[in-house]
């Protein structure tokens, strides 16, 4: 029993110092471990700041590619992945591709120009877009999808922007080319999306370009074959040209002698005359009386036609001096010796009888009366009805009417 029992005391104290050691040994491990790692923690720290020094004094112009802007503010990390310093792109596109750094986004209009283009390192915001490099039409990107396109209220038109927009400013239409517009005029040209007619503008129906040009408003080319009204509804000295202070007066229409070619050349219709000849006929507003033309106070119409100034119509004496008409055609002249309208008598004692022009033709002897004496003339001065025969009838002796004297 005994010798049992010293067996088994035998095996505790081996096993309590199998424990002992163990944990000696597992104190010694910890202690060896901390000592390395606190000796690792001062070598990389030391690494660290002299990598950090290095870092601070690093000159990044040196390599082509210097810092500004926003990459001024990031880790050397973000570009040089896994610390790989040589190999580092140097364009945007193969680092802003989207997986290394932020890249276009999908609704990014198509191009292949680098990101620095437009954008700068400060901002992705206000990008300044240089159309220069831009070589499809100006509709491929400005659909209202990819960038702004034609608003919905703007004027038909083609797709091709720059033929009234710049590249400065869209909202500013330095030119419109009018070939690149579709529609009518007044699609535009309704007061509101374009200057259209001011209130003093004729009353019509017809489109700006059948009178206006593209060039300039004022050069008016004007078709009155669009016209329907009347021509003083516009020539009323307002809205158009109308009758000058010297116009002849009438109440006609112009185109009654004006022709919508040109003013000058007017045929006129005399039987639309309201006044008298001598208005217009006064060698001011129409053709009057030459120098040499008869002296007299009547009318234009008493001897001239509206057919043919030239030819003479036969006056007809209506005043109570003139002796009559004589059978052998007279001139004017023969009477109206001093070309006027005023006739000097050669006897004028005895105006407006016969005897008034031809007295000298007058003989004593062969006018008697009773007693066969001579009458004086003044009895017989009215040539034509002064001799009478029986029964008080009138002789027909030297009428102006008969071809015996």
């Amino acid at each position: 029993m005994r010798s049992r029992a010293s067996y088994m005391d035998r095996n505790n104290i081996n096993h309590c110092a199998q424990i002992y050691l163990a944990r000696l040994l597992l104190l010694l491990v910890m202690l060896f471990s901390a000592t390395v790692l606190h000796t690792a923690e001062q070598s990389v720290e030391m690494v660290s700041d002299k990598a950090a020094a290095n870092i601070e004094s690093f000159d990044h112009f040196t390599t082509g590619f210097p810092l500004t802007g926003k990459h001024q503010f990031i880790d050397c990390a973000s570009c040089h992945l896994y610390g790989q310093f040589k190999g580092t792109p140097l364009e945007c596109g193969l680092c802003h591709n989207g997986s290394r750094a932020p890249g276009k986004h999908p609704q990014h209009f198509p191009s292949s120009n680098f990101c620095d283009n437009c954008h700068t390192d400060d901002s992705w915001t206000g990008a300044r877009f240089d159309h220069l490099d831009i070589i499809e039409p100006c509709q491929s990107c400005h659909n209202n999808i990819i960038a702004e396109g034609k608003s919905a209220s703007h004027i038909l038109s083609t797709e091709a922007c720059d033929d009234c927009h710049n590249t400065i400013v869209f909202d500013r239409v330095g030119k419109v080319d009018h070939d690149a517009v579709m529609g009518s005029c007044t699609s535009c040209h309704n007061g509101i999306t374009a200057e259209g007619m001011p209130a003093q503008h004729i009353a019509t129906t017809a489109e700006c370009d059948t009178c206006h040009d593209t060039f300039t408003w004022r050069n008016v080319h004007f078709d009155h074959s669009n016209i329907t009204a009347a021509c003083s509804s516009c020539h009323n000295g307002s809205t158009a040209t109308g009758k000058d202070a010297g116009h002849l007066v009438t109440s006609a229409e112009c185109d009654t002698c004006h022709s919508t070619v040109t003013w000058q050349g007017a045929t006129f219709d005399h039987s639309l005359a309201v006044g008298p000849c001598s208005s217009c006929h006064d060698g001011t507003t129409a053709t009057g009386k030459t120098p040499t033309h008869f002296i007299t106070t009547l009318e234009c119409d008493n001897c001239h036609i509206t057919t043919n100034w030239l030819q003479l119509i036969p006056f007809v004496h209506t005043t109570p001096d003139y002796p009559g008409d004589h059978l052998t055609a007279r001139l004017c002249e023969d009477c109206h010796t001093s070309n006027n309208q005023t006739i000097t008598w050669p006897y004028a004692a005895y105006r407006p009888e016969c005897a008034g022009c031809h007295q000298d033709d007058y003989e004593a002897d062969s006018h008697k009366g009773p007693g066969d004496v001579p009458l004086p003339i003044a009895d017989v001065m009215d040539c034509s009805g002064s001799c009478h025969l029986k029964e008080g009838i009138q002789s027909g002796e030297h009428s102006t009417n008969s071809s015996e004297w």
